[in-house]
């Protein structure tokens, strides 16, 4: 199970490191959340039915595929590796952060429980992560490039 879920990971960031041209933090992650919201929604039954099954019976939970973890560290990483070494937990507790909110069940919340549109959640989803994202980014410190 767990090879798979890393080729799916694979592929999916295949999308962004193709679309992807900056190393901005803030419009990386924006990017990866676009990206995986509409990826949640083109299989949104299917993710609907694995979100369930995984809250009626949390042992299962670990056999979900972790395909955010891998968007948000792809995104964060040409700024991450940057970040003063003594800053890795909080960039780590950005990335547990925006997986709150770059998540299937954030966008259904949305959608369901906020009534948004699906493409209106999706811009909701995306710009509070870029929120987020330049909170950090404001507040890590970084350590000067390498010439």
């Amino acid at each position: 199970m767990y090879d798979r879920q890393q080729r799916g990971t694979r592929d999916l960031l295949a999308v962004p490191r193709s679309a992807t041209r900056s190393d901005d933090p803030v419009e990386r992650i924006g990017q990866a959340a676009e990206i995986l919201g509409r990826a949640v929604l083109r299989r949104q039954g299917t993710v609907r039915v694995v979100v369930a099954s995984t809250i009626a019976k949390p042992s299962a939970a670990k056999e979900r595929p972790a395909h955010r973890f891998g968007f948000i560290r792809h995104a964060l990483a040409p700024w991450a590796d940057r970040c003063d070494p003594a800053a890795h937990a909080d960039v780590e507790r950005l990335v547990h952060g925006l997986a709150l909110v770059i998540s299937a069940e954030s966008l259904f919340a949305l959608i369901d429980l906020c009534d948004l549109p699906p493409d209106d959640a999706i811009t909701t989803l995306a710009a509070t992560a870029r929120h987020m994202t330049a909170a950090a980014v404001a507040a890590i410190p970084t350590v000067p490039a390498a010439d």
